[in-house]
């Protein structure tokens, strides 16, 4: 039915035109919220993956250099300053190792390709979640555990796992210590390391990412 000429709208037609018109535009707006949080939630765990298989990358990349040396000043180290060591704890694993992977960052810098590393838990004192961290050391001396730089390589961690594989026992061990005396007689450095990382997504579940790697030099250096 047309509307006579000169007349307009009457009041309620108003009315319902603008509930019509903002039931709309929020059907629409929720529409695009929704598609921006499942956006930025995609980004996020994208972003996250990628920096665990970075961390994971990084720790294999340097355990496949690991070593050992006899080449050292015995009137000043009891001991060999380089060493191979796991410490199982259950899901919070502190693994120890020196290797040829350092790399100098400043020009000129008196610092070699050997270094100590060093991965394990560690709680952050501002957001309060359980990190993976990374200890680097390019001076070695008899004080392997202390000194250095550490920097978080992964955040929100579950569990940092890691076993060693013994070719004597032929089994997966989560305890290794190349200046230990079981040790004597015996390759002070295993030929396979078995790495899982569990990490807390953003929906409150725990995910698992593993990855092994093989070491090249499980016999000491003495040259």
């Amino acid at each position: 039915m047309m509307r006579p000429p000169g007349t307009g709208f009457t009041l309620m037609e108003v009315l319902i035109a603008v509930a019509v018109l903002g039931l709309i535009g929020g059907l629409t707006y929720g529409s695009f919220d929704a598609t921006y949080s499942l956006k930025s939630r995609i980004e996020r765990a994208a972003e996250r993956d990628q920096t665990v298989r970075a961390a994971l990358t990084r720790i294999t990349r340097e355990l496949s250099m690991a070593f050992v040396s006899d080449h050292y000043d015995r009137k000043r180290f009891r001991e060999r300053p380089t060493r191979f060591r796991l410490k199982g704890r259950h899901g919070d694993d502190d693994l120890l190792f020196a290797s040829f992977a350092h790399e100098r960052l400043q020009i000129d810098a008196k610092e070699s390709d050997q270094a100590i590393f060093e991965y394990q838990l560690g709680r952050d004192s501002d957001s309060g979640q359980t990190n993976l961290y990374r200890r680097s050391k390019s001076i070695i001396d008899e004080e392997w555990e202390r000194g250095g730089t550490r920097a978080a390589m992964a955040e929100d961690v579950v569990r940092f796992e890691v076993s060693c594989w013994d070719p004597k026992k032929r089994e997966w061990v989560n305890e290794w210590d190349s200046g230990s005396t079981d040790r004597q007689g015996q390759a002070p450095i295993p030929p396979r390391v078995k790495i899982a990382l569990t990490i807390r997504d953003e929906s409150g579940k725990e995910r698992t990412f593993t990855t092994q790697t093989k070491i090249f030099l499980t016999q000491p250096l003495d040259y």
